[in-house]
């Protein structure tokens, strides 16, 4: 029978003492836990940063949480919506009039005046908007301002409780109208020619307005309930007269493919980073048992049972959590602290820039997360020693080696001897060690490659080859009446400097409806969108009664741009043909890959006035990124593009929409500054293909740093754990090798064999990268590409070259640098010092 002696006192005293004659293991060890704590805090930090803060930005972008719109609700609609299972928030808004400033029509901007109901502001707009100052009006001459209403109305340093004198038009009436400022906050849409003032319930009452006669209903629909919604309420709501449910489509639902993406990038990343922290940890522990089991052997002696002795190892591992851990953690928030609003603020710029936070999600289950990871590692890692320091007895304690080699078969052959054929042997006999060989090597390394792989497809010349066509562009966004007319062009094309002006121009025509090339596209997005057939079926027999649901932006492009875009096309089209009005483009992302066998007539009718075309249609696979973005239309109705001749043809009042500007290099920045000027002044967006490199060089600036220093980081735990275990392979292998030395091998062959194991490492962990590992950097390319359509896959040669160099560098001289610091004694003495 056993007893157990209760000495827990002593065994505190011991595996404090033994911490203290292990410093340099202590630091490795320590080192390994807080660069293992580090890297998962870091990495989840940022990680959820980047996607709250993404959808914080596309809600921004959208401006409100709801995604349905009801024009002129009665009490009895209203009711019946909010009981509806579908619904989460409702809110309306009424519309009170505009303001009425000269600068206004001169500079093509305008600020609206509505009222928000209280549910409508905290629920619907809250979220949307930013750096609210104030609060929402209650008294009749209180009002909340947008910054850009205040900018347009030359009050920008507005307070709060400041006068602001008003000229507006409220119901078709002109009021001089006296407010007072009660609050201000930031609008994010993508169209910057808009100014919002938000009046009280009491002037809507003041001014004989009311929800029914001048307002809208708004929707905030459960995600899960979204595509069932336009059925629901189309059945349960009855609706009068001209009324009908809008349905604007929820860009947040963009970032599912995004976070998808993101989320299995940064679970591989994690899961290489806690694996190659377990090795580390590992081997640093498994070395640390080897170097004192003799230690351990003598404390059974004494009476010190294997509990004790597992209670000791595993004391040591967690008080150099205790150090360690914290450490990480400080790291990996001041990391995150720092890296995080820099690289929000340089990832996304142009019209979307300002609407990206740049906030860092410090949440405690992020930290406390990475230290359980962590801390779970370092139990994991002193499993194995803890065993093996336990279950050793006095005796055997004496004697250990650390090599646990099974008997084999004879080997007594002629070739035997032969240096690389030993070192083939020595490599894997021992499998388990040679597996954690390959795997700290492997692993360290192609997750260095992937991240280089990442960074690499997302360079800036692949954006810019993308989506920045021309050195500048100016675009019209909601093709406004007037914001770009026919003297702005030629004042464009005018400045010096300036080599080629592209214009285009947009109109809203309606489409007759036909079953060769309109509904095939209604069947392809429906399908892809995870529409239902009775959706579909619902929408078409609206159609038919109301054939302007088929309306779609008609975009006529100049001769010019046909001729360019046809030069960089990999699909080609009648050019001449094109010009003169004879065929149509549609773009061929409405039929997916049924878009060859697309082919028919389509009418295009101006209901204004009267006059329509019928057009051969092709559908063109747009790999340019030349022709313009549609118009916002029902789903699945594609956008027509058509030569400017034949659009003025069909409607002589088309405005100007998006103008491509090319220009020689020496004027650049003088071009930049009149172009700049020109459009902000007319209120329409502007981009400047250099400003935009710089920007984007920005950002892949702190990229670099931020995923080369994971890189570099994750290559070193790489080498440690191969240094570490060539450590411990040359150390329990001393009395083999002095044996060897005895009986006639001199050291330049034992060191040659240790350089042939080191070879046979490089090379089966180069044939990994080469195969396995490209594999892996092929599905980073892959998932990247989910994460930034622009990103091109580059497989990073330079990378594997050098990573590939190092490790014949690292593994050929690594073993007879170890084997020459242990032998310095004689054999004689090694033997005796082994025995």
């Amino acid at each position: 029978m056993k007893f157990e002696n209760n000495n827990k006192e002593v065994i505190k005293r011991i595996t404090n003492r033994s911490l203290k004659t292990n410093k340099i293991r202590n630091i490795f060890a320590i080192l390994a836990i807080v660069l293992t704590t580090f890297m998962i805090s870091s990495v989840f930090s940022i990680g959820v940063s980047f996607v709250k803060n993404y959808k914080t930005m596309n809600l921004r972008i959208q401006g409100t949480t709801a995604s349905v719109a009801l024009e002129k609700p009665t009490e009895t609609q209203i009711n019946k919506i909010k009981k509806l299972d579908l619904v989460t928030d409702t809110g309306y808004e009424i519309t009170v009039g505009n303001v009425d400033l000269d600068s206004l029509t001169k500079n093509r901007t305008k600020i609206i005046i509505k009222n928000s109901s209280i549910d409508n502001f905290q629920k619907q707009i809250k979220p949307a908007i930013s750096n609210i100052k104030g609060k929402y009006p209650t008294e009749e001459s209180g009002v909340m301002a947008s910054r850009k209403a205040l900018e347009f109305l030359g009050k920008s340093d507005a307070k709060i409780g400041e006068k602001i004198e008003v000229p507006t038009q409220i119901d078709g009436k002109a009021v001089n109208k006296e407010f007072i400022l009660s609050g201000i906050y930031t609008t994010y849409d993508i169209v910057q020619d808009t100014g919002y003032l938000l009046v009280s319930e009491k002037f809507i009452k003041e001014n004989g307005l009311s929800l029914e006669e001048d307002g809208k209903l708004l929707i905030t629909l459960k995600e899960s309930s979204k595509n069932a919604a336009p059925e629901i309420l189309k059945k349960e709501v009855k609706l009068i007269g001209q009324q009908e449910f809008s349905f604007n489509y929820d860009i947040t639902d963009n970032l599912s493919d995004t976070a998808i993406a993101a989320a299995v990038i940064a679970t591989i990343i994690v899961l290489f980073i806690v694996l190659s922290g377990y090795l580390l940890i590992y081997n640093v522990l498994y070395i640390a048992v080897n170097k004192d089991i003799n230690f351990y052997g003598l404390l059974k002696t004494i009476g010190a049972s294997p509990k004790q002795i597992k209670k000791i190892v595993k004391g040591q591992a967690l008080r150099l959590s205790l150090m360690g851990i914290p450490i990480g953690l400080i790291l990996g928030a001041i990391v995150s602290f720092g890296i995080v609003p820099l690289a929000m603020g340089t990832l996304f710029s142009g019209a979307h820039a300002g609407a990206m936070p740049t906030e860092v999600s410090f949440n405690s289950f992020i930290f406390l997360a990475s230290a359980l990871f962590s801390l779970l590692t370092v139990i994991l890692s002193c499993r194995k020693p803890a065993k093996i320091a336990s279950n050793i007895s006095p005796v055997e304690a004496l004697r250990y080696t650390g090599a646990n080699i099974k008997k084999k078969k004879d080997r007594n052959t002629t070739n035997g001897g032969k240096l690389y054929k030993m070192a083939w042997y020595n490599v894997f006999r021992e499998k388990k060690r040679a597996i954690i060989v390959f795997l700290s090597l492997f692993m360290g390394i192609i997750t260095f490659l992937s991240v280089s792989t990442f960074l690499g497809s997302l360079k800036v010349e692949n954006y810019i080859a993308r989506y920045v066509k021309s050195d500048f562009t100016i675009q019209n966004i909601t093709a406004s009446e007037g914001k770009i007319d026919d003297a702005f062009v030629e004042k464009v094309k005018s400045i010096e400097g300036i080599n080629t002006v592209y214009t285009s121009e947009a109109s809203f025509l309606q489409l007759e409806m036909n079953n060769d090339v309109l509904l095939p596209a209604f069947n392809e997005v429906y399908r892809r969108l995870g529409q239902s057939d009775s959706q579909l079926k619902g929408f078409l027999e609206s159609a038919k009664k109301n054939p302007s649901l088929l309306s779609t932006s008609i975009i006529g492009i100049d001769d010019n741009l046909i001729e360019r875009m046809h030069k960089e096309a990999k699909e080609k089209f009648d050019v001449e043909a094109l010009k003169r009005g004879e065929i149509i483009l549609i773009d061929s992302w409405s039929y997916g890959d049924n878009c060859k066998d697309i082919k028919g007539d389509l009418t295009i009718k101006n209901t204004k006035t009267g006059k329509e075309g019928i057009y051969p249609v092709k559908v063109f696979k747009n790999n340019t990124r030349l022709l313009p973005p549609g118009l916002p239309a029902h789903l699945g109705i594609p956008t027509i593009y058509m030569s400017v001749s034949a659009l003025e043809k069909l409607d002589q009042a088309a405005n100007n929409y998006i103008i491509y500007i090319d220009g020689e290099k020496k004027y650049e920045p003088k071009i930049n500054m009149e172009l700049k000027k020109m459009s902000s002044n007319r209120g329409v967006w502007f981009e400047s293909k250099s400003e935009k490199t710089q920007e984007f060089n920005k950002s892949q600036i702190v990229m670099n740093v931020l995923g080369g220093g994971i890189s570099i980081i994750l290559i070193l735990i790489g080498i440690l754990n191969f240094i570490n275990i060539m450590i411990t392979g040359v150390n329990v292998r001393l009395k083999e090798l002095a044996i060897m030395e005895s009986i006639g091998m001199t050291k330049k062959q034992i060191k040659k064999m240790l350089t042939f194991e080191g070879l046979y490492y490089a090379g089966i962990t180069t044939i990994l990268i080469l195969t396995v590992g490209m594999a892996v950097i092929y599905g980073v390319g892959t998932l990247t590409r989910e994460i930034a359509d622009y990103a091109v896959f580059t497989v990073p040669a330079i990378e594997i070259i050098s990573v590939i160099i190092v490790i014949f560098i690292v593994c050929l001289i690594t073993p007879a640098i170890l084997f020459t610091n242990s032998t310095k004694k004689s054999v004689t003495e090694r033997i005796r010092g082994i025995e």
